[in-house]
């Protein structure tokens, strides 16, 4: 079955609503009972605390899912295919990430239920650097392709040693001639074009002026609540997020991509985003779209100030690692965030932003083979700068 089209309703029930807080049912009437905020928990989970008069759940996430469990097939292709020792195919994970041909359903052994994910009526390619103009779309596609490619060629030195201008193994890690972990560059900048930008630039910014007056044809819900609920399932897939986790363990089913960072690199903010949902959805069922962009606000930038922290936290892990596998791993992850920081609009950061840091940091003939600690403190410098970071 074909997951609902989100683009339709966006777009084509996206009608703008007249909005502030319901002074009297007459003003502002609204499709649902009034809830009152202190009548969700987060000890609850996120789709049963709303429902309708008859008691149905007026959640419909699984689309936001779908588009996460997409981003984990193609990082299991990828990520499976170097710890096998099988050489990457650049049409295959191309056909994934384009949701065309048998790309998902190449994945034998991934686990995942692959014919929901083909079936899918979108792709990880659709909704990259989908708040940008159709240029920046353009070359963040080119980018992905190109990884895909580099991908490719390096994966067919598996049996080499990686060193200046040869690709292959160092350690555990691919690496490119460059010294480049491929692998971890495109997992981490997927986290910025593919889940930031369209959860938080997308869903919960241009995705707030959807009409929440009448039910999307034959479902429960508004386009507005669909919205907000698909943007909380493509960043978990639990009912509670970090059901489980703890401040310094992580609980039994792992998060994954923004979900998991945001624990790791913002431990005061990771807590306010299961409350924000929440509160959020309670004031679209109010239809009181100054809660609700109250609530998205904070949802973006907690989620903008952990990849800053990620970029920062593995640019220190290349000062730390006590070996060139590891600073190689290292670095590769931080390049990654940090091209995924041109997607943070909350802190005013752009493609010339990250971009720049890049071009200092890896630039250069040799890559990472030519680090060294005066590159690593100009990032982290204009990293703080920009994100407010002590």
């Amino acid at each position: 079955m074909k997951s609902l089209n989100f683009s339709k309703v966006l777009v084509g029930a996206a009608v703008l609503f007249t909005t502030m807080s319901c002074s009297s049912e007459d003003e502002n009437p609204n499709l649902r009972s009034a809830m009152e905020y202190s009548a969700v928990s987060t000890s609850k989970g996120y789709s049963e605390q709303f429902v309708d008069v008859e008691g149905n759940t007026t959640v419909s996430k699984e689309e936001g899912t779908l588009g996460l469990k997409m981003f984990q097939a193609l990082n299991y292709y990828i990520t499976n295919s170097v710890s096998t020792g099988t050489p990457i195919d650049a049409s295959i994970a191309s056909s994934i990430a384009y949701n065309t041909g048998n790309g998902f359903l190449d994945l034998t052994g991934s686990g995942y239920d692959l014919s929901a994910l083909s079936g899918a009526d979108f792709s990880i390619m659709d909704r990259v650097a989908s708040s940008r103009s159709n240029s920046e779309i353009e070359a963040a596609q080119a980018n992905l392709e190109l990884l895909f490619a580099k991908l490719e060629a390096a994966s067919q030195s598996l049996g080499m040693t990686a060193e200046i201008n040869q690709a292959g193994k160092l350690g555990n890690y691919l690496l490119d001639e460059q010294g480049i972990e491929l692998a971890q560059v495109l997992q981490k900048s997927l986290i910025g074009a593919y889940q930031l930008d369209y959860i938080g630039n997308v869903l919960l910014t241009t995705g707030l002026s959807a009409d929440n007056s009448t039910l999307v044809s034959s479902e429960n819900f508004t386009a507005l609540e669909h919205n907000w609920d698909v943007a909380y399932g493509m960043l978990t897939k639990k009912e509670i997020y970090l059901d489980g986790y703890t401040e310094s363990q992580k609980g039994e089913v792992s998060e994954f991509g923004l979900g998991a960072y945001l624990w790791e690199y913002n431990k005061s903010g990771y807590p306010l985003i299961y409350p924000a949902f929440l509160r959020g959805r309670v004031a679209i069922v109010n239809n009181d779209l100054t809660e609700v962009e109250k609530q998205a606000n904070i949802i973006k930038a907690e989620m903008e100030k952990a990849l800053a922290n990620a970029a920062l936290g593995y640019l220190g892990k290349w000062r730390t690692a006590d070996s060139d596998d590891r600073r190689a791993h290292a670095i590769a992850e931080g390049i990654g965030f940090i091209y995924s920081l041109r997607y943070a609009t909350t802190f005013n950061a752009d493609a010339t932003f990250s971009d720049l840091i890049l071009l200092n940091l890896v630039g250069s003939a040799n890559g990472f083979w030519d680090l060294d600690a005066a590159k690593i403190s100009a990032a982290e410098t204009a990293i703080k700068a920009k994100f407010n970071i002590q």
